[in-house]
């Protein structure tokens, strides 16, 4: 006989009904054959997600790709595919006049003749292959049995690599009736093979495919997440901080007015895109670890850069800082900006947080979906603002998530204007909407800032000055570089000539 019992008085069943882990206070009482009762508590557990099966084989992909010595990732690819699917061979064949050919193949097993090979290719998979079938966007891939030498019947899959502008498909040949023919297979594999031509880092390589699997299938299992969360933490660690300059653009009154700080792959100088776009993908215990930590290099980077070209205290200027809207939501930030205000690594009337406007607002608070999230978020800043003195920027105002009403409701102390809005044709009406937007806070109107300037920009220096902008960033101004500088004679001799003429 199997009963239920509540484990709780009397006197404590009105208050379990409001009690969250109500569910959680049920045990199960077994009586045994004997008449004695077992009591067995129940912990409930997640349910299991399919894509934990394929972990193992990542991990296989990985350690294979990683332990090959081969001159050509493609080639390396191929054989790290073989390896850890238990295949017999792959290649990537390439259209070439209505006809497909060999590419680029893994090392064929020296066992086996060449004729094998070349049978199977030629009688088996050649006739297959139809364009249309293989290219169906909604299919990851199409796979046909074979016999093989010894007349056991096996499986080779065929999948899309690239459509345009020379089509490619893999076969991975070799596979058992029952194995791996899953669209998870599929995109293990593209993902696999499309990063190993991009990325040497094996941690690069497991990241993207981590990567699809989250974007094609949503929910992961806890351990994919995990060791995505780790993969990040590691990549996030390695990047470096720059700074850019921002330009007052007074003809009489030129000089850099404050700097953004600007996250760089050391490797190649540029910003690192796939931080960014994991961030985004998985979610805000990512988002708010890559805002934490560039908050923290940046003010204490910038600290130390001052030092060597800020010598007196009217020379330090404000440094600005992105953050993601949900980072701000979240305690830890708060706890984090508060900490570098508390040891004094930087004041805070010199920390510009600046809101990008390509992601949208908190739309939950605890689970529960917010009734009107600006006011909520408004909220948060007051508590930044009146706790700890600092101030804020709208980022990319023009692009994303940027709206009137958002612009308005935030009163933000500086407002940027991204770039695409300068090859509007409306450009100058824009920047001068703009303008008397945030000039009706007569006490604290909002600085406004045109970002991206550089020898392209379809709007000279001249005009924007007569439209009523008074600060610019971009290449025109000076690249992102790791240390802070004042302008050379040479530069500002230039930039006030382009204010004039």
């Amino acid at each position: 006989m199997l009963v239920l019992t509540r484990v709780m008085t009397l006197q404590h069943q009105s208050q379990a009904l409001t009690d969250k882990k109500y569910l959680g206070n049920i045990v199960l009482n077994f009586v045994n054959k004997t008449g004695e009762v077992s009591i067995i508590n129940q912990q409930a557990k997640y349910l299991h997600s399919y894509l934990e099966y394929y972990e193992d084989f990542i991990d296989k992909l990985i350690v294979k790709f990683k332990s090959s010595t081969h001159s050509s990732s493609s080639v390396t690819a191929l054989n790290a595919i073989v390896a850890a699917s238990g295949a017999d061979f792959a290649l990537i064949l390439e259209n070439h006049k209505s006809s497909w050919n060999v590419k680029f193949q893994s090392d064929f097993d020296e066992h086996l003749e060449l004729s094998y090979y070349q049978d199977i290719i030629n009688y088996s998979i050649l006739p297959v292959i139809d364009y249309e079938y293989i290219f169906n966007p909604a299919q990851s891939g199409i796979y046909s049995k074979y016999n093989d030498n010894q007349n056991y019947d096996k499986v080779f899959i065929l999948l899309p690599i690239n459509k345009s502008p020379q089509a490619e498909v893999m076969v991975v040949c070799g596979l058992s009736l029952s194995e791996r023919l899953t669209e998870v297979y599929s995109i293990i594999l593209s993902s696999f093979y499309h990063a190993s031509l991009f990325f040497e880092e094996v941690e690069l390589i497991e990241a993207a495919i981590l990567d699809n699997l989250k974007l094609n299938f949503g929910f992961v299992s806890s351990s994919i997440y995990n060791r995505r969360f780790d993969l990040f933490s590691q990549r996030l660690k390695q990047m470096v901080m720059y700074f850019e300059p921002v330009l007052h653009i007074e003809p009489e009154d030129l000089f850099i007015s404050g700097w953004e700080a600007l996250a760089r792959n050391p490797a190649n100088h540029t910003a690192p895109s796939d931080l960014f776009t994991a961030a985004e993908l998985w979610g805000s215990n990512f988002t708010v670890l890559l805002d934490q930590h560039f908050l923290n290099v940046a003010t204490e980077r910038y600290r130390h850069a001052r030092k060597l070209t800020q010598r007196r205290a009217g020379d330090v200027v404000p440094l600005s800082v992105n953050v993601y809207p949900d980072s701000l939501m979240r305690i830890e930030y708060f706890e984090t900006v508060k900490k570098i205000i508390k040891d004094k690594i930087i004041s805070p009337r010199n920390l510009i947080l600046e809101i990008s406007e390509k992601t949208d607002l908190p739309q939950f608070a605890s689970g529960i979906r917010l009734k009107n999230p600006l006011h909520n978020f408004k909220k948060q800043l007051v508590e930044y603002v009146s706790k700890l003195k600092i101030r804020f920027a709208i980022d990319d105002f023009g692009v994303g998530y940027a709206s009137v009403s958002r612009l308005a409701g935030l009163n933000p102390s500086h407002v940027k204007i991204d770039r695409e809005l300068l090859y509007n044709h409306s450009s100058d009406i824009i920047i001068r909407f703009v303008h008397d937007l945030v000039g009706a806070n007569n006490l604290n109107p909002a600085k406004v800032i045109v970002e991206g300037i550089d020898e392209n920009t379809p709007i000279s220096l001249r005009v924007l000055r007569e439209v009523g902008v008074s600060y610019i960033q971009g290449h025109l101004v000076g690249k992102p570089q790791p240390e802070v500088y004042r302008l050379s004679q040479q530069k500002y001799d230039d930039l006030k000539k382009r204010l004039l003429y």
